[in-house]
């Protein structure tokens, strides 16, 4: 199992509601059809807030990343992204 993180920072609560919007309209949607296995998306705020998408492997992130890299940069604007990823070492549930 791979995760990557994603954390964004708006520069306005429009701004941010705009993008969450797209990510769950657009984004996300497009993504598990191409073989992302699942995303949440968290706010910690009005203007920031995180996205948890996870995959099959790295591979699979890569490419769920090559189809939506230059879209993200378009619709991004005014919002920070700050990615953080790595391979799942430990799952616990009850």
């Amino acid at each position: 199992m791979y995760a990557r993180i994603a954390e964004f920072q708006s520069s306005s609560k429009v701004n941010c509601d705009m993008l969450v919007a797209f990510f769950q309209n657009v984004m996300i949607p497009r993504n598990i059809k191409n073989g992302q296995l699942s995303c949440e998306i968290y706010r910690v705020s009005e203007t920031t807030g995180f996205v948890i998408s996870s995959f099959k492997n790295k591979n699979d992130a890569n490419k769920i990343m090559k189809i939506m890299s230059e879209e993200l940069n378009e619709v991004k604007g005014n919002t920070r992204i700050k990615l953080l990823e790595g391979e799942r070492v430990l799952r616990v549930d009850q």
